[in-house]
């Protein structure tokens, strides 16, 4: 899977609770997940790490969004929708170069 679509299937989640929430922000790749000026609060952040992995796992793909590589990295993987899709990258990166 390429970044570009890991991108578009986190937008799509991001803006699928938004709306749910009759947010109607425009989501682009520098939208704020976590921390200051986030669109999210803690609870949002958690429906969306629960959606994520049941979307990949779905598309055939494992991934771990509070692992302890996610948790333990300087800096967070959340801040954003571009540091999360590469955080999802890398682990699928990485996932097929072990099989």
């Amino acid at each position: 899977m390429e970044l570009e679509e890991i991108q578009k299937v986190i937008k799509g989640i991001v803006e699928d609770y938004l709306e749910a929430q009759d947010n109607y922000s425009n989501v682009t790749t520098d939208t704020v997940l976590f921390g200051d000026n986030s669109v999210l609060d803690s609870m949002g952040l958690v429906n969306i790490v629960i959606d994520l992995e049941s979307i990949f796992l779905d598309k055939g793909y494992e991934i771990s969004l509070t692992s302890d590589v996610a948790m333990s990295r300087r800096q967070s993987p959340f801040r954003n929708i571009a540091t999360l899709a590469d955080f999802i990258y890398e682990q699928l990166k990485w996932k097929l170069t072990i099989e």
